[in-house]
């Protein structure tokens, strides 16, 4: 046993020597409670994992310590403890004390089992019989004692309908062992799996010769090509596995996430029965549910024959319990078809869906090559004219603007020195162009400058309304926006149109649009049932006034039939929507993010294209593709 096990010992009272009725110690009764009490010193020191002064109480120390060691660790022993609760039975010069003794067996469970311990009295007191039984009444020579663990199949991830978006696939673990590994080993695994093997090389000049050092994790459909060649090459191992796998390697990745060789960081939060050798959520909802998806492991405590490896006879058995399936508020044909679309773009895209109505996530996809952060969620961005719709609700809120009145939209307007200008593609309005036309338009001069129209709490307490910088629980991290109290009119000027300080995350500003949709805002929801599946519902906010719906509605279709956002203009039901374009970087105005947000029926979406130019040519494209084949709920 290691140096880092810890014990807790179970005694029961200590036996005392008996009186005569005429008040003599009872000479029998002394040498019993003598002989428990060496017994009590053997595995106190035993179960304390002071192996050396544990032997050192036996007849026989070197053979006592090594096989205590050698079955601690064959078994896992993470920890010892044992109790006496009953007399020896003594017949001078020995005595034969029962005991119950328990092993932590790491990440099997708890294994009790009663064996006796013999003591001899010699020279006035006693010392342990070290045999085999000792250890286990079935121990003998040419036997030991081994231990098999059984993980039982990883529950799946569920859409909203029960269907399955993660299976128990075959995996090939693909490593090479040290002590095989040729120079033509390198060369042959750069040009099958394309892979950097200057990592490898250092890792495996680092490794044991006998080590399996991992290269890659195929799925079979992509190791089945290879194999043949692979195998050729000397030093390649391969372990086929199952792993808890969505339809593709991308697919839904950077929420449903992935499961992966523990490491010290995710093994930390697997639970206690997890070991260092298994497979655990190591992103997304994979790890935020590992507990819940990869059940209870179990295993057995085997006597093995030593010369065949034979099981001879079962002596523990702790039986697996299977993991619950974790149903989520997805949908498999919406989250599918968000998976298509982000792959349009040649560009880090993330698409979130929402039912309007309720707030479940249908669908968050980020796109198009394997994502592991969780943008659609996580990511922190100005969102640029997008922002409008919260900025526009505020004005609409405060009676500061009407529909159909006058706007003014020059190329530049300026706010106390500090110049805004409309976008680099922005056609100038006529001269009786109205308010609605401006925000189609989506000018920003005749939005920054209405800014001074309100209140430098407005947009903050507008933004809470709609639900951004709210407490989610989502089951995973989320970033529902932050829109800061304006400190100066420049700052508001920059808010009004979704630069400054203003961050939001594709998945709050799906929320917005939301919200103006279904016209009462609500918290999004991703797994039917919080982590403990108990627990009232956070309080929703209250509708928005029925003037901002309806105006806001009336805008955003006007976007699409006559605005920015043409091409979102489809048949069918009608789709609202919003176009932005933010800058993020002061210094070069050029670099941009590109964004579309909006709602057609029932569902509500938001597209972020990470660097894109404009919401109209980098993020259409991306919501187009995705409504066309969605349709509207």
């Amino acid at each position: 046993m290691g140096a880092n096990r810890w014990v807790v010992a179970v005694v029961a009272a200590a036996l005392t020597a008996g009186c005569t009725s005429g008040g003599d110690a009872d000479p029998a009764a002394e040498r019993a409670a003598a002989a428990t009490s060496a017994v009590e010193d053997f595995l106190e020191a035993w179960s304390a994992d002071r192996l050396n002064q544990a032997a050192r109480r036996t007849n026989a120390p070197d053979r006592a310590r090594d096989l205590i060691e050698q079955t601690s660790d064959a078994l896992q022993i993470t920890r010892t403890s044992y109790a006496i609760d009953t007399e020896p039975t003594c017949e001078r010069p020995r005595c034969t004390q029962p005991v119950t003794l328990t092993h932590r067996l790491a990440g099997i469970g708890t294994w009790t089992y009663d064996t006796t311990v013999k003591v001899r009295e010699k020279g006035g007191g006693f010392t342990v019989q070290w045999t085999l039984k000792t250890l286990h009444p079935r121990l003998q020579s040419g036997r030991r004692l081994s231990r098999v663990r059984e993980l039982p199949p990883r529950a799946p991830i569920l859409d909203r309908d029960g269907r399955r978006l993660t299976r128990n696939l075959p995996v090939a673990r693909i490593g090479v062992v040290p002590r095989e590994v040729e120079p033509r080993t390198y060369a042959e695994l750069e040009r099958l799996l394309e892979i950097d093997v200057a990592n490898l090389r250092a890792s495996v000049e680092s490794a044991e010769p006998d080590w399996f050092v991992p290269v890659i994790n195929l799925r079979r459909s992509d190791y089945g090509p290879v194999r043949g060649e692979l195998l050729r090459a000397p030093g390649i191992s391969v372990d086929m596995d199952r792993w808890s796998l969505p339809p593709s390697p991308s697919w839904g990745r950077s929420l449903l996430g992935n499961v992966a060789p523990a490491t010290a960081e995710t093994l930390e939060g697997a639970g206690p029965m997890a070991v260092a050798t298994d497979v655990v959520g190591a992103t997304g909802l994979q790890r935020a549910y590992q507990k819940r998806l990869a059940g209870k492991p179990g295993g057995s405590v085997v006597l093995v024959d030593d010369e065949t490896g034979e099981k001879l006879r079962t002596l523990f058995r702790a039986k697996p319990a299977r993991g619950k399936p974790l149903r989520t508020t997805l949908s498999y044909e919406v989250q599918d078809t968000a998976e298509l679309a982000v792959r349009q773009s040649p560009k880090l895209t993330a698409l979130v869906a929402v039912e309007a109505s309720t707030g479940d996530v249908l669908a968050s996809a980020v796109g198009p090559d394997i994502q592991s952060f969780n943008t659609a969620f996580e990511g922190r961005y100005p969102p640029g004219s997008t922002f409008k719709a919260v900025s526009v609700s505020a004005l609409l809120d405060a009676g500061a603007v009407r529909l159909n009145e006058p706007a003014r939209c020059p190329s530049t307007t300026t706010v106390e020195g500090k110049s805004f200008k409309n976008y680099s593609d922005f056609e100038p309005l006529s001269g009786d162009a109205t308010f609605a036309d401006a925000f189609a338009a989506s000018c920003n001069t005749a939005m920054v400058s209405r800014g001074g129209q309100l209140g430098d709490q407005a947009l903050h307490d507008m933004a809470a309304r709609m639900g951004v910088g709210a407490d989610w629980d989502l089951g995973v991290p989320g970033f529902s926006g932050d829109v800061p109290v304006n400190q100066s009119a420049v700052d508001q000027a920059a808010s009004m149109i979704g630069q400054g300080r203003v961050l939001m995350s594709p998945l709050a500003m799906a929320m917005v649009a939301a919200a103006i949709d279904s016209g009462t805002p609500h918290t999004p929801r991703l797994v039917e049932s919080g982590r403990s599946g108990a627990g009232a519902e956070a309080a929703e906010p209250e509708a928005l006034p029925g003037r901002v719906e309806s105006s806001m509605r009336e805008l955003m279709r006007r976007v699409v039939t006559q605005g920015t956002a043409d091409e979102l203009n489809l048949p069918g039901e009608p789709v609202h929507a919003k176009t932005g374009t933010a800058e993020y970087d002061s210094d070069d105005p050029s670099k941009t993010h590109a964004w579309m947000i909006g709602f057609r029926g029932d569902l509500a979406f938001a597209v972020l294209v990470d660097k894109g130019a404009s919401g109209s040519t980098a993020a259409a494209p991306v919501a187009r593709s995705f409504l066309e084949s969605v349709g509207s709920l």
